[in-house]
């Protein structure tokens, strides 16, 4: 119900607004996504988008123009991830190609990532990246990151993870913290 401020009427004191639980299907954060048709779908990109912050190769609502002029001058291969300026597509991957820098789109469907007009999915969008990473044409070589230089604790975890594998950090030998911190980006990439 709303109700009106009447000149005419004194308004009632108001009570301090109390805090409410955000339901599950709110985000407490401010976000770039349209609204999710299935809570699977929200759940699989919140992930996608909190590990692609930690990675240092997502630049968020960066355009194709200057995805494109930021990997023209680096060697074929160099690849980052950014929004997608389509409503109905999460992510885009660019990437310098032999031609020139190119970019595709990242499509979300039946609870996995590919690449627009693939036939291979992934359940993690770091998978599909490592598989084309690997592929014998090796399209992607190497994230680019930009020129700030990458913290020691970056290049640790990275280097731990790829040693010991993502799927075993649960029973390294270290504290809680640094389980945390490795859980929260455990990809080699």
């Amino acid at each position: 119900m709303v109700q009106h401020n009447d000149p005419g009427h004194a308004a009632a004191p108001k009570d301090p607004p109390k805090p409410t639980e955000i339901p599950e299907t709110s985000s407490a954060q401010p976000t770039h996504f349209h609204p999710f048709r299935h809570p699977e779908d929200r759940s699989i990109v919140s992930k996608a988008a909190d590990y692609l912050a930690q990675s240092g190769f997502y630049w968020g609502p960066l355009d194709v123009d200057g995805a494109h002029s930021r990997l023209a001058s680096h060697p074929v291969g160099t690849f980052l991830i950014r929004d997608s300026t389509q409503t109905d597509v999460f992510f885009t991957l660019s990437y310098r190609a032999e031609d020139g820098p190119t970019s595709v789109r990242v499509l979300l469907k039946d609870g996995a990532f590919s690449l627009d007009g693939s036939k291979h999915s992934f359940p993690c969008v770091f998978d599909l990246l490592e598989f084309y990473m690997r592929s014998p044409k090796r399209c992607l070589r190497m994230p680019y990151r930009g020129n700030a230089p990458q913290s020691l604790q970056e290049i640790a975890r990275r280097a731990v993870v790829r040693t010991y594998g993502r799927q075993s950090i649960e029973e390294l030998p270290v504290s809680v913290g640094v389980k945390n911190f490795l859980n929260s980006y455990p990809f080699t990439i």
